[in-house]
């Protein structure tokens, strides 16, 4: 089954028409779909008693048939997908062969929709490789077949019927209750029946889990480009301006491992942030031990976790398991060289890697299985696994040990020839014809050395290696300009095979038919030592669990002390943020002094920091007005960023947060078309925020910019304030709307969670447009358009002409504003603009205060201050 070798996900999509019923929602509406998901991963084991490989999850949810916006989202979780199976509970074929129609078409025009959305991805997948996802759509079988099928694998897959794994299986009353997971598990396991094939080697290698699409941060890739969570891989992604691979990303942010499976681990991370609060703090105790330890943790980092730099577990995990199978299986055992090298790579890891990365741990943790669990419990979990893996570790190095000859390693890999009398002769053959190779090129260096009258000026190099499959040795000579000399005055015959800058390479009769001669030899050599190989890799095999283990242990610690790096060396500091779960009035995501973890890295940016105060209750809604260009989506961007820092554990580029764990985060950002489905820039940016409102719960986080844009003014406007009021009114989750309809501002006077703000900008005859990109309260009534216009030297009577048009088209009456007829432009810092802000924040202080429950001397107290307070400002 594809994704086998590379350990991909593999997933299988059973969508009814008919959606009725999924997690206890009922729904009615027609563009909705039912959908169940088995996704099959590969599991790394915990320790050689450990059968389970793979396992097998099960997810029921609703979803939207134009869209199908959850299936995005859990692609986006899953990362570099292998092969998608698609299937549904009704027939798309005509059974009558007229051509298709009715029920017929409408399944068929559905499944297209989803294996659509599904290929779509295939410019996305893992940042690290060109992930190409396989879409198969599976014909539609009958229930029975389907359930047959299941049947006739769960069973031995989950070790027996008797087993206890298989007596939770059937007695799981979500499975029971809802058919259409085991008739899900039934096209998956009839996708490629030849991956189950009932050995010995798969019985009691799977687990059945439940999945639910809440288990983790739900981000789809609109949301994951918005916040620029991975490097992009396509002209549709947001790209960062200026940027480079280290900080274009999130993923190049926070991405300072030291090994690749520390690297993949973060990616995992990041596309999976977490949603219970205990294990973001474990996380986030661990990162702080490390951030405050910056002795141990720059230790651990170049002494420890560098000396498995270049060495990939995961990967060696694989080889080895394959080359265990050739005994079991009878299958080639490919190249005995390479099989030696991964068992060598096994002996590196438990004598090189491992103790002196044991040795920084047990001084960061104390070895005291007593230490307080709170404080650094996932270095304690990693020093006592990585130490009882090496221990178990050393019987595979002792094999190492007494099969490797490693006085040819790491040159050559050769089974060590006392093992074997053959391989004794072999050996002694091989020494021979590497003493005439070494007297060969002495005796050369000697000729060239009378010709040139210097010494050691002909380099033997092994081209075997480099693949050329026609000698095994070749002569160099670092002056190319000396092939004339090479067949004038050398003693013997030369065969000249290539002339580069670097020099000249060329060969002898003699070293020719040495090299044969040592081909011959290897080859022999390869067939006497193949049954030694086949049986010592059946028994390392049997040490992949520790392996695979080791390798989680290791891609967390490296993880954990990426991001301790990160926030250590930041120039403008990182905080730890304090966490809440809840939906209580008061909780929310507080922010000071925060910046975009991206941009704030470009070079010569002096970025400046924000606050952000979005709370349940009195500001959960922030509206976010001022000019073009002048920071907004950066504004809001930056806050998602942040947020998904924090849940992964990681500390954010803010002076004090406190974040209420989200559940979602939703995004409408930037613009974009479809043209290959016939979908315009707004009908995109219409099926994203019916999205987002069929998806948004209170524990969501939306962040939007420029809605209702790609349509008339008034349509645009109508679209965006009805989307807020449902927003604020229905879902009531925390929201930042970053728009040019200076008309919503009003919505703080009608809705008490709503609060206005701006970016500010300076304007005046003289200098032009300046951004200050600072955000203040209340809002900004001018966008500026114009004055971008003029620094994008438009010509002057396209300016004055829009001015004019401008003036005629302002007639909202409640835009009260003091400004001369030169000073059209003015906001936020003009004298003009400071008076209304001030207003604006003084009117909502008043808004906010009980003057119903007051009495007059309260009303006193407390009115007289706020009104001095804005005539000082005034």
């Amino acid at each position: 089954m594809e994704g086998e070798e590379g350990g991909s996900p593999i997933v299988t999509i059973l969508v009814s028409r008919n959606a009725t019923q999924a997690g206890g929602n009922a729904t009615t509406d027609s563009s909705t779909a039912k959908i169940v998901a088995v996704v099959r991963t590969p599991v790394k084991r915990t320790g050689t008693g450990d059968l389970i490989s793979h396992q097998l999850e099960h997810l029921t949810f609703l979803d939207d048939r134009r869209g199908f916006v959850n299936v995005d989202s859990l692609l986006t979780r899953l990362g570099a997908v292998g092969s998608v199976y698609v299937a549904c509970t009704e027939s798309y074929e005509d059974r009558k062969g007229g051509g298709g129609g009715g029920k017929s078409s409408e399944v068929r025009e559905l499944i297209d929709r989803l294996v659509e959305v599904v290929e779509s991805r295939n410019d996305g997948g893992s940042h690290d490789g060109g992930n190409e996802i396989s879409v198969t759509v599976l014909p539609t079988v009958s229930k029975e077949k389907a359930l047959k099928d299941v049947d006739g694998n769960v069973a031995h897959l989950l070790g027996g019927d008797t087993s206890d794994a298989y007596l939770a299986y059937r007695g799981d009353n979500h499975v029971k209750d809802e058919p259409l997971i085991r008739m899900c598990l039934g096209y998956f396991f009839s996708a490629d029946p030849m991956h189950f094939d009932g050995s010995d080697d798969t019985r009691g290698s799977v687990r059945i889990v439940r999945g639910t699409l809440d288990s983790h941060l739900a981000i789809d890739r609109t949301a994951a480009e918005a916040i620029h969570l991975l490097p992009p891989r396509s002209s549709g992604a947001a790209l960062l301006q200026g940027g480079n691979d280290a900080n274009n990303s999130l993923y190049g942010v926070l991405n300072q491992c030291k090994t690749k499976m520390g690297s993949r681990t973060l990616e995992v991370w990041l596309r999976q942030p977490l949603t219970d609060l205990e294990a973001i703090m474990r996380r986030q105790n661990a990162v702080a031990k490390l951030f405050d330890e910056s002795i141990g943790r720059d230790r651990l980092r170049e002494e420890g976790l560098a000396s498995l730099r270049g060495m990939d577990l995961d990967k060696l995990a694989r080889r080895l398991t394959a080359y265990g199978r050739a005994k079991a299986n009878g299958t080639p055992l490919g190249s005995t060289s390479k099989a030696l090298e991964s068992l060598y790579q096994v002996h590196q890891l438990a004598n090189t890697c491992l103790p002196p990365l044991l040795e920084v741990l047990e001084e960061l943790t104390g070895n005291d299985e007593q230490q307080d669990e709170e404080n650094d419990c996932i270095l304690n979990l990693a020093y006592q696994g990585l130490n009882k893996k090496c221990f178990e570790l050393e019987k595979a190095s002792d094999l190492a040990e007494k099969v490797i000859d490693f006085d040819e390693a790491p040159r050559n890999f050769l089974v060590n020839s006392t093992l074997n009398s053959e391989l004794c002769d072999l050996k002694a053959d091989l020494d021979g014809v590497q003493e005439e190779l070494e007297a060969l090129h002495a005796d050369m260096n000697s000729q060239w050395e009378e010709i040139k009258g210097k010494s050691d000026q002909v380099k033997l190099e092994d081209v075997a290696e480099k693949g050329n499959t026609s000698c095994v040795w070749q002569f160099r000579l670092a002056d190319s300009n000396a092939i004339k000399l090479l067949s004038t005055e050398l003693n013997q015959d030369v065969k000249v095979s290539k002339i580069l800058k670097n020099g000249v390479w060329f060969t002898t009769k003699e070293l020719d038919q040495l090299g044969s001669k040592k081909k011959g030899l290897m080859e022999d050599y390869q067939d006497k030592q193949r049954a030694i190989v086949v049986n010592c890799m059946s028994v390392a095999a049997t040490f992949v669990p520790v392996i695979e283990r080791c390798s989680v242990l290791l891609a967390q610690l490296d993880v954990i002390a990426s991001l301790a790096h990160v926030a250590a060396y930041s120039s403008n500091g990182y905080c730890r943020p304090q966490l809440t779960d809840g939906e209580e009035v008061g909780l929310g995501i507080e922010l000071k002094e925060a910046r975009h973890p991206c941009v704030e890295l470009q070079d010569d940016m002096n970025f400046i920091a924000n606050d952000f105060n979005l709370v349940f209750g009195s500001s959960s809604f922030q509206l976010v007005t001022g000019p073009n260009m002048g920071g907004k989506s950066t504004y809001i961007r930056s806050l998602a960023a942040i947020v998904t820092m924090a849940q992964i554990g990681s500390f954010v580029p803010c002076s004090a947060a406190k974040i209420n764990i989200i559940h979602h985060l939703l995004a409408r950002v930037g613009a974009g078309d479809a043209q290959d489905r016939g979908i315009s820039t707004f009908m995109a940016e219409m099926l994203e925020s019916s999205s987002i409102l069929r998806t948004a719960t209170k524990r969501s986080l939306i962040i939007i910019d420029e809605l209702g844009r790609g349509t008339s003014t008034f349509d645009g406007y109508g679209l965006a304030k009805a989307i807020s009021e449902h927003i604020v009114q229905k879902i009531g989750c925390i929201t930042v709307f970053a728009t040019h309809f200076h008309e919503l501002t009003a919505l703080e006077g009608q809705e008490a969670s709503v609060v206005n703000c701006h970016v500010s900008a300076h304007s005046d005859r003289q200098d032009g447009l300046t951004f200050l990109y600072e955000v203040r309260p209340g809002p900004c009534l001018e966008s500026f358009g114009i004055a971008v216009a003029e620094m994008a030297n438009m010509p002057p009577s396209v300016v004055n002409e829009a001015k004019r048009k401008a003036r005629m088209l302002e007639n909202f009456d409640y835009r009260k504003r003091v400004k001369s007829s030169d000073e059209e432009n003015e906001c936020g810092d003009n004298e003009s603009s400071e008076t209304v802000s001030a207003a604006m924040e003084c009117l909502h202080k008043f808004r906010k205060m009980p003057v119903g429950e007051m009495n007059e001397d309260e009303m006193k107290s407390q009115l007289l201050p706020l009104l001095q307070q804005y005539l000082a400002k005034e």
